[in-house]
């Protein structure tokens, strides 16, 4: 929003239902997730009508799934691209830290809301990536934020690939 207005007014918007109803809930008014819930009312809200609310499983268009990996927001998304018989995974906020959040999924994490829902979602998220070999993005992985998860120990590691990774 710019202005109270849409800075791209000829955009579409697609949002998780759930993520989208906790933040927008009243019930966040006087809580740590005070803040957030402003914002979402201020530059979210306005927007609901030209938003798509997607859920787990679902297409937000051809080649892009949706998948819940709940936790570190109560509605926290991951998702899957699709493209010429190749797939990547774009993980978000699932790991905090690179070497932590992967070697020991299990420990809770500061930055997590429902922190045994969001170790649930480590262990989700990154039992799927070796096991289908696919490539992810995760935003706390270090540059090129980019690579692969290998099975380790109680947990994972990060396989970075190089900058040349081949698109």
């Amino acid at each position: 929003m710019t202005d109270d207005k849409p800075t791209f007014p000829n955009a579409r918007y697609v949002t998780g239902q759930v993520e989208y109803d906790f933040w927008r809930d009243e019930a966040r008014a006087g809580t740590p997730a005070e803040t957030g819930h402003k914002a979402v009312l201020e530059k979210v809200v306005p927007l609901a009508g030209k938003t798509t609310f997607i859920a787990d499983g679902a297409e937000v268009v051809p080649g892009i799934t949706a998948l819940a990996a709940f936790g570190h927001s109560p509605g926290h998304m991951v998702f899957r691209l699709d493209s010429d018989n190749k797939a990547l995974i774009l993980t978000a906020d699932t790991a905090n830290h690179y070497v932590l959040s992967l070697q020991r999924p299990d420990w809770e994490v500061r930055f997590d809301m429902d922190k045994a829902a969001a170790a649930a979602a480590r262990r989700k998220v990154f039992d799927m990536i070796p096991t289908d070999r696919l490539p992810f993005i995760g935003y706390h992985m270090p540059f090129p934020a980019v690579g692969f998860v290998e099975r380790s120990d109680l947990g994972y590691r990060f396989v970075p690939a190089t900058y040349q990774f081949d698109i």
